[in-house]
C-alpha cells in the first residue's frame, strides 16, 4: 500500500534524506529499493527495526575501526545471486567459480568480525557458516582471492598436465635443436620464441631466410616480414600429443568445474540468504551511518494517533543554513486528532513546520530515526500534503484550479488515521471566497478522524470552531524594529534579507481562536525601504478592514 504520492514525498523533501543513505553492495541497494512504510497494525515490527537500528547506531559509535573494516568489505560484493541460482541447471564456468570464492572469503571476513563487535542477531545480520564450501573451492587453505582449477581438485587432472609439461619441454628441446641446426646451416639466429622479423630493405637477409626450408613466412607488413620456426617431424607428432592432452584436461577440469557446481547448488539457499543478510546490516548501517551524522534520535511509537515533536530540524533547511553559516532555530510541535492552524508572517516558516512535520512522519513510518530531541508517533495509514502554489499548464489550470483538484484527490483518498497537510489553501483566488473555503474546509476536517495541519494568512477563521487548535509562528515579535531599522539602513539588499532571517524566530506558540494574523509584513516592507505613501495607504486601508461591523457584514455574506 502507498502511503502517500511522490508529489508529497517531494514537497516534504524526503527524497533528499533517502539519497543521503547509502548502502554500499548490490544487496543492500536492492533492499533499500524495496523499502516499504511500516502503517497502523506494524508497529511490534516496527520497534523491532528501531531495536536493530540502536544497536547498529551504537556499534558505530563504539567501534569505529571495525566497522569501517565493514564498510570496507561491502565494496567487494558483487551482485552474484544469479550465479547462485545457475548452479541448479548450468556448470558454472572457471570466472563465475571464482566470483563465488571471493564471495565466500568476504562472507567470512564479514561473519568473524560481526561476532567479534556483536552484530549478531539471529536471522537478520549474522550470515550464515560457509566455511566447508569455500575449504572445497580452497583445498589449499590460502584463503586467497583468487581461483584456478588446482591440481588438488584431481589427481587425473595432476596426471594429465604433468603429461603435458614433459611434452611442452620436449617439443621445445626439439626446436632449440632445429634452431640451433639453422644458424649453423644459414647464419640466422632466432628470437626465443623461434621467430624472425626482417626488414625489407635487407635484401640478403630476406632471401637467405625464404630459402630456408626450416623458415616459414608468417607476419607482413610494408616494412617489414618475420619467419617463424617449422615444427620437424618429431615436433609435429609431440604438438598432436600436446593437443591431446590440452582436450583431455579440458573434459577433466569440466568434470570438476561440474562437482563443484553441485556444491555451490548445495549451499545455494543459505548463500542467498547471505546475500539478503548481507543487504539487511549494510542498509541498517547506511541507515545508522545517516542518523548518527545528523544526530537523530529513535522514535518513540505509540497507539493512538499522534505526532509529537521535541525540537526538531528540517533538515534540508539546517544543511542550507549551515552552508551560509547561520543556525537553525528547532520547532517543536504537537498534532493530534483534530485540525492545527498556523499562522504567521510570510517569512515566518509557516511552510517550513509543516513540511518538518511530514518529514518527521515519513521518516518514522519508513523505519528511520527522526532529527529531533525527541517524537512521539502514532503510525498513520497515509499522508497527504498541499502545497498551494502549483499549476498545471499541460492541462490548462490555474494555480487555483490544480490546487482544488489536488485538494479533492486527497480528501477521496483519505481514510481513518490520515495525516493532512495543507499550506495556504485558496491563496491565489479572491480573498473572500479564500477565506470562506479555507473556514469550510477547517469545518470538514475537525469532524473527520485525521490529524490535520493547516497554515493560512487569513484572520478569524477559526472562530466559532471547537477543538481546533491555534498556533502562531513568532516571527519577529521579539525583534526591535527602530533597531532593526537603523542596521538594515546601511546594509545591501542580500545583507537585508540575511539579517531578517538570522532574526526570525521559527519557533511556535500556542494562542487563541481570535488570533489575528500578525502585522509584520508591512514593518518588514517598512524597513526594507518601501515608499511610506504605501506604507501608510496600506495601514489605512487595514484600518477601514477591521471598522465596527465589517466583520459581521463578512461572515453573514458567507452563511
Amino acid at each position: 500500500m502507498k502511503i502517500s504520492s511522490e508529489r508529497t514525498k517531494r514537497e516534504i523533501g524526503f527524497p533528499e534524506i533517502l539519497a543521503g543513505i547509502s548502502p554500499s553492495t548490490p544487496f543492500g541497494k536492492k533492499r533499500m529499493a524495496d523499502m516499504k512504510p511500516y502503517l497502523p497494525g506494524d508497529e511490534a515490527r516496527l520497534e523491532g527495526e528501531f531495536d536493530r537500528l540502536e544497536k547498529i547506531c551504537y556499534i558505530l559509535l563504539a567501534y569505529k575501526e571495525e566497522t569501517d573494516k565493514i564498510i570496507s568489505i561491502f565494496s567487494h560484493f558483487k551482485e552474484i545471486s544469479a550465479t547462485f541460482r545457475k548452479s541448479k541447471d548450468e556448470v558454472l564456468s572457471t570466472i563465475e567459480l571464482f566470483e563465488v570464492k571471493r564471495f565466500l572469503l568476504y562472507t567470512d571476513e564479514l561473519r568473524s568480525i560481526c561476532e567479534r563487535i556483536g552484530v549478531d542477531m539471529p536471522g537478520s545480520f549474522l550470515t550464515e557458516d560457509t566455511t566447508e564450501l569455500l575449504s572445497e573451492l580452497d583445498p589449499e587453505g590460502n584463503r586467497l582471492p583468487t581461483f584456478y582449477i588446482y591440481d588438488f581438485f584431481s589427481e587425473k587432472l595432476a596426471e594429465l598436465r604433468g603429461e603435458k609439461k614433459g611434452r611442452e619441454r620436449d617439443y621445445r628441446s626439439e626446436q632449440k635443436r632445429l634452431a640451433a641446426e639453422l644458424q649453423r646451416e644459414y647464419g640466422i639466429t632466432l628470437t626465443p620464441k623461434f621467430d624472425l622479423t626482417v626488414a625489407r630493405s635487407d635484401a640478403a637477409r630476406l632471401e637467405a631466410a625464404e630459402h630456408a626450408a626450416a623458415l616459414q613466412r608468417g607476419d607482413e607488413d610494408n616494412f617489414s616480414v618475420t619467419f617463424k620456426l617449422r615444427a620437424g617431424e618429431k615436433g609435429r607428432g609431440l604438438q598432436a600429443e600436446i593437443d591431446e592432452l590440452s582436450a583431455l584436461i579440458e573434459d577433466e577440469e569440466f568434470i570438476v568445474r561440474k562437482r563443484l557446481t553441485k556444491l555451490v547448488n548445495k549451499h545455494s539457499k543459505r548463500l542467498i540468504k547471505n546475500c539478503q543478510r548481507i543487504g539487511e546490516l549494510d542498509f541498517v548501517m547506511a541507515k545508522g551511518i545517516y542518523a548518527v551524522k545528523h544526530s537523530c534520535v529513535r522514535p518513540k511509537i505509540v497507539r493512538i494517533h499522534t505526532l509529537r515533536i521535541e525540537e526538531g530540524r528540517y533538515l534540508p533547511l539546517e544543511r542550507f543554513l549551515k552552508s551560509k553559516g547561520q543556525e537553525y532555530n528547532p520547532v517543536s510541535i504537537i498534532l493530534d486528532e483534530g485540525v492545527t492552524c498556523i499562522t504567521g508572517a510570510n517569512m515566518g516558516g509557516k511552510t517550513i513546520s509543516m513540511k518538518l512535520a511530514g518529514l518527521v512522519a515519513m521518516m518514522v513510518q519508513y523505519g528511520l530515526f527522526a532529527p529531533c530531541k525527541s517524537v512521539f508517533a502514532g503510525l498513520s495509514s497515509s499522508i497527504h500534503i498541499l502545497i498551494g502554489d502549483s499549476q498545471d499548464i499541460q492541462r490548462g489550470l490555474s494555480s487555483f484550479g490544480s490546487e482544488m483538484e489536488e485538494l479533492n484527490r486527497i480528501l477521496t483518498d483519505s481514510g481513518d488515521r490520515a495525516m493532512i497537510f495543507i499550506d495556504e489553501i485558496a491563496g491565489s483566488t479572491n480573498p473572500q471566497e479564500g477565506r470562506a473555503l479555507t473556514k469550510s474546509l477547517l469545518k470538514y476536517l475537525s469532524n473527520k478522524p485525521y490529524i490535520s495541519l493547516m497554515t493560512t494568512h487569513f484572520d478569524h477563521v477559526a472562530d466559532g470552531q471547537q477543538g481546533i487548535v491555534n498556533l502562531r509562528v513568532r516571527g519577529l515579535a521579539d525583534a526591535d524594529f527602530d533597531k532593526l531599522a537603523g542596521v538594515l539602513k546601511t546594509a545591501g539588499m542580500k545583507e537585508r534579507i540575511e539579517i531578517l532571517t538570522r532574526l526570525m524566530d521559527f519557533r511556535l506558540e500556542r494562542v487563541g481562536g481570535d488570533v489575528e494574523i500578525p502585522r509584520e509584513a508591512l514593518r518588514i516592507a517598512e524597513i526594507l525601504g518601501l515608499k511610506d505613501e504605501i506604507i501608510e495607504g496600506a495601514r489605512e486601508i487595514l484600518k477601514a478592514d477591521v471598522q465596527p461591523g465589517a466583520m459581521e457584514m463578512f461572515k453573514a455574506d458567507v452563511q
